[in-house]
């Protein structure tokens, strides 16, 4: 016994000594991953011009800026229960399960056994007289075994698979971001559409008003029958845009009880007040570095970790061209009765090393390879194709906030002006001085600039939650 137990150290102590310094000496097989250049220079060339401070950092929580209590409190609903960011995150969820069963696929494995056998052979056996030969058998123990990564293929597939995962909290991020831009142009969108409603029935109650009037002028003889239905024809027009203000109405609430996974009459009833006004957007934007936008860009960090694992995933193939060392072992007993099992006499023990290595199968790992290499340059093309869809988004966001911003100041010129005439008109019209065809076109021009104009701060508002998304600013940090 002294002789087995002093053989038994000296093989472990071998084992583990090899094992050591395989692992110490070994270097993970395949490509060591470098995140690429951008394709092109990363500049926001649109961030250089009037409503824009490129010098100064975007901060984070943007949406904020807006100072809105009701719309962080559909922001915050959104974030906690739209079935898009669960669906996200439950995808997280399921990448960080196989970033750790690959960590623990790292590990020796073991298996504990215990089983009773009965074997009776056929009693017309010619080798067995009648009666004998009927066994019973109880084993119990342990099997261990650890394929030691000696040239990192399980190294390079724990990398993968933590690359897959650092690109599923990317992509979550990302869904996050564009669920919480949609809620804030849902609400800007519901809140112009409330304003434009507001607008013509007070347009429509106007012009009501005014058509009694013309027809009481019409029957004392002091009015005319062409100035009556030139009035009528316009309350007509007023009252034919009603129906599908109203319908755009409902259309934006049930989006937004959509994003915030809300009953319609408790969205309406607890959670939109009554007659709110669109809020005034900041004069100056921060854009901040075109090099930390690219880093808070959460579609380009995905993009980029994918590429991170396709790259790690060449030598998870390449690996397959190489010896495979493993350490196996066997501890247990086996007796034939059950009073006997864990006697020292029933005590079995095998251990050692294993080596493998499919060297006629090179052909095969091969094709696996020049797969893995096909895909990365997939990765890599698709990473380049993000970063120029990020900056062609956010140059179109900042151009279009602009745009809007402008369109929004000659139209209020414009309202001013139209406003103006019509008081001139129906001034000159109440005088006797003309006949009702200029009142007519002034206020006709003057309903058509006030729609434009709520249409406009609208297309302002949700131009800069465009922006905002585009510039990624929930995920600013110190720049």
């Amino acid at each position: 016994m002294p002789e087995r137990s002093s053989s038994t150290v000296a093989t472990l102590v071998w084992i583990s000594a090899f094992a050591s310094a395989a692992l110490l000496c070994g270097c993970a097989i395949g490509p060591n991953y470098r995140q690429p250049d951008a394709p092109v220079p990363v500049v926001l060339s649109q961030a250089n011009g009037p409503g824009y401070t490129p010098t100064e950092p975007v901060v984070s929580g943007v949406w904020a800026s807006f100072n809105e209590p009701e719309l962080d409190a559909l922001i915050v609903r959104a974030e906690q229960e739209n079935r898009g960011i669960v669906q996200a995150l439950a995808r997280l969820d399921q990448a960080r399960a196989l970033r750790g069963q690959t960590i623990f696929g790292l590990l020796p494995t073991v298996t504990a056994s215990a089983d009773r056998q009965r074997s009776e052979p056929s009693g017309r056996d010619p080798f067995l007289p009648p009666g004998q030969g009927a066994t019973t058998v109880y084993r119990a123990g342990f099997d261990a075994s650890w394929e030691i990564d000696v040239f990192g293929g399980a190294r390079r597939a724990a990398e993968a698979t933590r690359r897959d995962f650092e690109a599923a909290a990317a992509d979550q991020a990302a869904v996050r971001l564009a669920t919480v831009a949609e809620v804030v142009q849902t609400w800007f969108a519901l809140r112009g559409a409330e304003q434009r409603l507001a607008i013509q029935r007070r347009n429509l109650a106007n012009l009501q008003e005014d058509g009694r009037i013309f027809e009481a002028r019409l029957e004392a003889g002091r009015g005319t029958a062409l100035d009556t239905a030139r009035q009528r024809s316009l309350l007509a027009s007023v009252a034919a845009q009603i129906p599908g203000i109203e319908a755009e109405v409902v259309k934006q609430e049930q989006r937004l009880a959509v994003l915030t996974v809300l009953p319609i009459t408790e969205l309406r009833d607890k959670w939109l007040a009554a007659n709110k006004s669109l809020p005034a957007p900041p004069s100056l934007v921060a854009t901040g570095s075109p090099q930390a936008w690219l880093k808070r860009r959460p579609d380009v960090a995905a993009a980029e970790r994918r590429l991170a694992g396709a790259t790690a995933r060449i030598g998870v193939e390449q690996a397959d061209f190489l010896p495979r060392l493993s350490l196996t072992g066997s501890f247990g007993y086996t007796a034939q009765a059950r009073g006997e099992l864990f006697e020292s006499a029933t005590q079995r023990l095998s251990y050692g090393p294993t080596l493998s290595w499919s060297f006629l199968d090179f052909g095969r790992v091969r094709q696996r390879v020049r797969g893995a290499r096909a895909r990365a340059r997939e990765a890599l093309a698709y990473y380049d194709e993000t970063v120029l869809r990020a900056l062609e988004d956010t140059e179109n966001a900042l151009a279009g906030y602009r745009a809007a911003t402008a369109t929004l100041q000659a139209l209020d010129e414009g309202l001013a002006a139209a406003r103006e005439a019509a008081q001139i008109a129906r001034a000159r019209f109440n005088a006797g001085a003309s006949d009702y065809l200029p009142v007519l076109d002034a206020e006709r021009t003057q309903l058509d600039f006030e729609d434009r104009f709520t249409q406009a701060a609208v297309a302002r508002a949700t131009s800069l939650a465009i922006l905002y998304k585009a510039l990624a600013g929930d995920f600013a940090r110190a720049e």
